[in-house]
């Protein structure tokens, strides 16, 4: 499949330009954000490995299945090893980190009490949605986490397949990316430094407080 390889390289790529780089930056002031902002993203990031992993977790405690925890590699902080009676179970378990991460981004885009443009919520975003592309490209290109050691395996996605087919691992990564392309769509139309015409405001008057001190109002009119 090199063309879709090719595809999800580049996707994955952009994702991370998109997602990532921005929002470390975009509460920056003239020095750069502040050790603070950076704390609380990546306290984001941490809470979103912490609910895919979670889900790993909580589902071989509702299916009564035994997992050995270990360090994992760049993109599974935690891998693990589960001991799955019947291949129901062990298909739940290594689907349910990303699916909770998916269903997850879509509670908290949905929600009108949540601020997108926090932080903890900006690093927790990005990482769900980075988090599955990484997942997908390491599956079929980098090789590193979705990879078989004889009769033992590595990875969300080379353990759907294991205990599935190929044809239904590869439905879930293409449904999963198609999913993470739509929430990122909306979480960049979400933030404050998106762009008007991705946002589509034809007009606008907005503030931000200056680091140096004052108020910056700018009045947006697209004709």
């Amino acid at each position: 499949m090199p063309k879709f390889t090719k595809v999800i390289a580049r996707i994955s790529f952009l994702m991370f330009v998109i997602f990532v780089l921005p929002t470390t930056t975009a509460n920056a002031g003239d020095d750069g954000p502040s050790i603070l902002s950076i704390l609380k993203f990546s306290a984001g990031i941490a809470a979103s490995m912490a609910v895919h992993e979670g889900a790993h977790a909580l589902t071989a405690g509702v299916t009564n299945t035994r997992m050995d925890w270990r360090l994992g590699t760049y993109n599974q902080i935690l891998g693990y090893s589960e001991y799955s009676r019947n291949s129901n179970d062990a298909l739940a378990i290594n689907s349910a980190g990303l699916i909770v991460q998916a269903i997850s981004t879509e509670v908290i885009l949905r929600s009108s009490k949540i601020d997108k443009n926090s932080d903890f919520t900006r690093g927790l975003l990005a990482y769900n949605i980075f988090n599955t592309f990484s997942y997908v490209l390491d599956y079929y290109i980098i090789r590193r986490t979705n990879q078989r050691n004889g009769i033992y395996y590595q990875g969300d996605l080379e353990g759907i397949k294991k205990f599935s087919n190929a044809t239904t691992v590869n439905l879930f990564a293409l449904a999963l990316t198609a999913v993470s392309i739509f929430q990122g769509y909306r979480f960049l139309k979400s933030q404050t430094f998106a762009p008007d015409w991705l946002t589509g405001k034809k007009r606008g008057l907005t503030y931000n407080l200056q680091p140096s001190g004052g108020l910056l109002i700018t009045c947006t009119q697209r004709f």
